[in-house]
């Protein structure tokens, strides 16, 4: 490779964002909203091709793999959501970077479960965005030379679902659709991570109902000097979040096990509900919007992962002609108007009272559901995201 880096370097010298089209390779995974996002792109008339990148390939094979698609295509930016494709250190990104090849990286979680974990800066041409405000500081001290927030958004594509029958029975209903992260457990797991979890015993659900989310940071800054290595720290800290996120979520939805409830998640949650409550998975984006549009309330629950973000729900439900109600989220007050375009609760006495009181009023359901997809056509849409992310690139950039 280092013999090739001068021939590479003269033929990716031409100018980037100098002019539309824009030219994207995407590094693809089977991850949600990347189809929604290339479709906004190449609605807006830009050009995007995918690379499909296997989960498990060597960071110099995944970088060959990349550049050959980079002399095919001449892309102005390589674009990633959450890092998938890119090694956990930063070593393709600074090659690309050095070839004046831009990587741009949206967050839809949490960074620091995904990397890169920068042993230095990170290189000129990486751009990170994050749909969480209260990261934005952690990714500039990670070493990104330019992170910008980019909340979350929904697609209007949702808008031709056909309608559904077998989704009819929740009309009367409150629902819940989400897994409990089993795979992401096992995926964190390790022996010393699931004692000290164990010897710690937290519990994450009195912070979140006192202050509405949980300061990472802070939490697990006295477990910091028990690991070695970096990565290891930050496994940590998502082993226990996911297992935290699952804890609360249960404690949630168990607290309205003897009224109407409807959990679309697969068998494991009959671990924590009632077997009756429980229900198959749904595919996202295919039949949730059926679930959203026949019930009476849907629930948003957000993963300790994030500090403020919202949530997928907060954009789709609305949108999808759906009620939802949402545990409290510093950021809702920044996208809609409190109370008028979004209910929400702290606890889970609140999260009941709030749950019978818009069972039984059908109407102030239905005023803030009209509310809020108003809210969303005008500012959360997909469309807006990207052409906010493209005004954040030019800047750096062009």
């Amino acid at each position: 490779m280092k013999t090739e880096m001068p021939k590479l370097k003269r033929y990716f010298g031409y100018p980037k964002f100098k002019s539309t089209p824009y030219r994207f390779l995407f590094l693809k995974y089977d991850y949600f909203l990347q189809h929604q996002l290339l479709s906004e792109l190449e609605r807006q008339g830009h050009k995007t091709i995918e690379l499909p990148m296997p989960r498990q390939i060597a960071s110099e094979d995944a970088l060959r793999k990349i550049l050959g698609k980079c002399v095919a295509f001449k892309p102005d930016a390589v674009l990633a959501l959450n890092n998938m494709g890119m090694d956990r250190n930063g070593v393709m990104m600074g090659v690309l970077s050095e070839l004046s090849i831009p990587v741009v990286i949206w967050y839809l979680d949490n960074y620091l479960f995904t990397g890169p974990y920068f042993t230095d800066t990170a290189p000129e041409l990486a751009i990170a965005a994050s749909t969480d405000k209260a990261l934005i500081p952690n990714l500039m001290e990670a070493g990104f030379p330019h992170a910008f927030y980019l909340p979350l958004a929904t697609d209007i594509s949702y808008s031709t679902i056909r309608y559904d029958e077998r989704f009819k029975f929740l009309r009367e209903k409150v629902s819940y659709v989400g897994g409990t992260f089993f795979k992401m457990i096992n995926h964190f797991y390790t022996a010393e991570y699931e004692a000290l979890y164990d010897e710690w015993a937290p519990d994450f659900t009195v912070e979140q109902e006192k202050h509405g989310r949980v300061d990472l940071e802070a939490t697990f800054e006295p477990f910091r000097q028990r690991f070695e290595f970096l990565e290891a720290y930050y496994h940590f800290i998502a082993y226990v979040v996911f297992r935290e996120t699952r804890r609360y979520r249960a404690h949630c939805l168990a607290s309205l096990a003897d009224g109407p409830l409807a959990v679309f998640g697969g068998d494991d949650w009959k671990q924590y509900l009632p077997d009756e409550t429980v229900h198959p998975s749904v595919l996202y984006a295919v039949e949730t919007p059926n679930v959203y549009r026949n019930s009476a309330i849907n629930l948003s629950l957000t993963t300790f992962q994030q500090q403020t973000a919202l949530n997928q729900r907060l954009f789709d439900v609305p949108f999808c002609n759906g009620f939802v109600l949402t545990d409290w989220r510093e950021s809702l007050a920044d996208h809609f108007e409190l109370e008028k375009e979004v209910a929400y609760f702290h606890d889970v006495e609140e999260l009941k009272d709030k749950v019978r009181y818009f069972l039984d009023n059908p109407a102030a359901r239905s005023e803030i559901i009209q509310r809020a997809r108003e809210r969303i056509l005008r500012e959360h849409l997909m469309e807006h995201r990207v052409s906010s992310m493209l005004e954040m690139i030019k800047d750096v950039l062009a």
